[in-house]
């Protein structure tokens, strides 16, 4: 979470068993709900890798901000984009949006591999801050232009809701309109810490997949 490390092992803390608790509900309902169950569950771990990062800034240890962080940014770089496209082919029931679906989880893998990848690679890539009570994760050697930096977040978004909204499932695309809606509020408020307050604003949202898995289970088991 980008407020501090008790509020992120918090917010971990809470989402780890609610998604273990999705994994199991979602073999319940059959196997194209696993990846949507997987949610609540890498988020949690994404904001555990966040706490870390707050006390390696703390403590001025930089063998555990650099695993930290770039744990954290291997869910907001790659596993997100890539996952996102995934798991709605993976439950789409129409054939055409299924072959499309599969061509954006193939450019989520991808772009995802692009963005995360330098971060690891490249000494100093990633140069981590906090603004505002809140964690800032820079690549200045490549998104030192605003443009460049925008067009970025915009294939990103692109991707993520892209493939959310494409799904003629209801439940999917209120899960779409709800991301969608903290994307525009962090980008309004807190593009200072975009990163770090969209995932934390998701993080949140994916309780929600509970829920729609929860009754997915339910229509599923013998009556």
């Amino acid at each position: 979470m980008c407020f501090s490390a008790t509020a992120s092992f918090a917010l971990g803390g809470v989402l780890v068993p609610i998604g273990v608790v999705a994994l199991v509900k979602a073999r319940q309902s059959g196997w194209q709900w696993l990846p949507f169950a997987l949610y609540p569950l890498a988020f949690g771990l994404q904001q555990i890798c966040e706490g870390f990062v707050w006390i390696a800034m703390q403590n001025s240890d930089p063998d555990m901000l650099f695993c930290s962080s770039r744990g954290f940014l291997f869910y907001s770089h790659f596993f997100w984009p890539a996952l996102a496209p995934i798991s709605v082919w993976a439950c789409e029931p129409d054939q055409k949006r299924k072959r499309w679906l599969g061509w954006l989880s193939v450019i989520g893998v991808l772009y995802g591999l692009l963005i995360y990848l330098p971060s690891v690679l490249i000494p100093g890539w990633t140069i981590v801050e906090i603004a505002e009570r809140s964690l800032v994760y820079k690549t200045p050697e490549l998104y030192d232009y605003p443009i460049t930096r925008l067009m970025t977040r915009v294939v990103y978004a692109a991707i993520v809701l892209g493939a959310l909204f494409s799904s003629t499932r209801n439940a999917v695309r209120v899960f779409a309109l709800l991301i969608a809606v903290s994307l525009g509020l962090t980008f309004a408020f807190f593009a200072y810490a975009f990163i770090s307050v969209w995932c934390f604003f998701a993080a949140i949202l994916s309780i929600y997949l509970l829920g729609m898995i929860l009754r997915k289970a339910g229509r599923a088991a013998p009556s």
